[in-house]
């Protein structure tokens, strides 16, 4: 269960630090319904175009569309449990006219990469997916 899991040694997990920068709080995960069911915890955020010649971000570029989600499901013993799904939506629905970010469009796109995720996983009995389809999904183990 999430409570139970130490957030900084998940950021110690190189694929997810790469990412999530940023310190990780209990406050920055939602839960994840699938059929009303509680099966994990998320967090999720939209991700810049492209990187500074010393690999910063470089947010003049804007959003790309690509969001990266951070999947805890509610068994999860240890942070190794926990997968990386990365999923894309159309770069102008990540931002508001307002220039806020979007996060209704933000969550849902994190939520269907990954519940596509689950039930690929359900389907084959495997946690990595690579397909394309309203919002291209790629999750990643974190082992």
């Amino acid at each position: 269960m999430l409570d139970d899991l130490d957030l900084d040694e998940l950021r110690r997990i190189p694929r997810v630090s790469y990412y999530f920068r940023y310190r990780l709080h209990r406050r920055d995960f939602h839960d994840l319904l699938v059929q009303d069911r509680l099966r994990g915890h998320y967090t999720a955020k939209p991700l810049y175009g492209r990187l500074t010649p010393k690999g910063r971000v470089d947010r003049s570029a804007g959003y790309n569309g690509d969001v990266a989600a951070l999947f805890v499901p509610i068994e999860a013993q240890t942070v190794r449990d926990a997968s990386l799904i990365l999923t894309h939506i159309d770069p102008q629905r990540v931002a508001l006219t307002t220039g806020r970010r979007n996060w209704f469009a933000i969550h849902e796109a994190a939520e269907h990469g990954i519940r596509e995720m689950l039930a690929s996983s359900s389907a084959r009995g495997s946690a990595i997916l690579s397909t394309r389809s309203k919002a291209t999904s790629r999750s990643y183990r974190s082992s």
